[in-house]
């Protein structure tokens, strides 16, 4: 099947521009969901869902990171701007979201903020994941001023203890005091965006008592847009004999992943990757030096994993694929994890991130307090 052809100039040209953005998301959403429902291999929409990897270097030594635990042996390297500016001029009317983020801090990237205008000018919704111990005064203010729609700081532990023992190489007080100077900052310039996100791995590493906790998250009351608690789950195969932190093990796939038919990877060096997870570029669908990302959204290689997940022989052709929590999670009203989140994503960019937290608590409600992220409400 054919892509729909792409439009050239910038969709940031007044409410009518934007109109027909936001009904291309909708249209490309409802084709993402159709494709899977009918089980189609050869798809005739474009993924909405972009992580695109500013570089795989990082500063910390997660423990429940594959880089951090030193499984990642792909070389190390930051996008040029050149190729970053190639991806966005073509998937910017059919994108809703770009990921800043796939295999390490993108705070690295000395180019971050000039890649963050280069989408958001392009009416491209940018999110940022960071671990924020490179969050200096000055790059907080150049982050405010960027554009960016929403930055995620994850911060896995509520003491000392539990972070420093998460984060390796990182500094409980210093990186608190990065994250809660930008959001005071934020509140100081009457800035309503980027969307705020404190994000907390439960690891299991060390204890708080519920005071230490109580106390902790006082520190955001006013600041900060939501925080989420996330349960820790398997890459792959990479942890299954690790037992040094706590994660779940989904070793029964509920049916073809949904991420094949909405998202899609590009990592520093232009390789097309199926999702995030595959870090050392395990199974490759191009590279966008060479070729367009309509061209890798479906050609061969994703043709053939898309086929191998209906026909339930994924692990011949992708192993990372195995215990995977995107295709272990049960699906919710029919649609599965891996497409029920850009969907989500998509509506949010037309409705606002208001929407996106009523999903997430929505979620929470129908999977009985097992969504594998729950919510605490933040205090305003």
């Amino acid at each position: 099947m054919k892509l729909p052809e792409a439009t050239g100039g910038s969709l940031g040209g007044g409410p009518d521009m934007r109109l027909k953005k936001k009904a291309a998301l909708v249209s490309n959403a409802a084709r993402a969901l159709i494709a899977y429902r009918r089980r189609r291999a050869t798809v005739n929409h474009f993924p909405s869902y972009l992580w695109i990897e500013p570089t795989n270097r990082c500063n910390l030594r997660c423990v429940m990171c594959p880089s951090g635990a030193g499984d990642v042996t792909f070389g190390r390297g930051f996008m040029a701007l050149s190729l970053f500016r190639k991806i966005v001029d073509e998937i910017h009317p059919r994108t809703s979201t770009i990921v800043l983020a796939l295999g390490g801090e993108s705070l690295l990237h000395p180019g971050l903020f000039e890649m963050i205008r280069l989408a958001a000018g392009r009416e491209v919704k940018v999110h940022l994941n960071t671990n924020a111990t490179l969050l200096d005064r000055e790059k907080a203010e150049a982050l405010l001023a960027s554009g960016t729609s929403s930055v995620s700081f994850a911060f896995d532990g509520f003491n000392k203890r539990m972070y420093e023992e998460a984060r390796r190489g990182a500094d409980f007080e210093s990186t608190l005091d990065n994250i809660l100077h930008f959001l005071r900052r934020k509140k100081e310039t009457g800035r309503k965006r980027p969307f705020t996100v404190l994000s907390i791995l439960d690891l299991g590493l060390g204890v708080s008592s519920p005071e230490e906790k109580a106390a902790f998250l006082r520190n955001f009351d006013g600041l900060i847009d939501d925080i989420h608690i996330r349960r820790p789950h398997s890459v792959g195969p990479a942890f299954l004999k690790r037992r040094d932190f706590k994660f779940e093990v989904f070793d029964r796939a509920s049916g073809p992943c949904g991420r094949l038919w909405n998202t899609l990877g590009i990592a520093w060096n232009g390789d097309v990757l199926p999702c995030t997870y595959h870090m050392n570029h395990e199974y490759v669908l191009g590279n966008v030096n060479e070729m367009t990302v309509a061209e890798a959204w479906n050609g061969p290689a994703m043709v053939a994993l898309r086929t191998a997940w209906l026909e339930g022989r994924p692990l011949g052709l992708s192993p990372v694929c195995e215990n995977c929590a995107v295709a272990g999670s049960p699906k919710i009203l029919g649609i599965p994890a891996g497409l029920r989140s850009s969907l989500a994503d998509c509506l949010t960019n037309i409705f606002g991130y208001g929407f996106e937290k009523k999903v997430l608590r929505l979620a929470n409600v129908v999977r009985k307090g097992k969504f594998t992220t729950r919510p605490i409400r933040a205090k305003g």
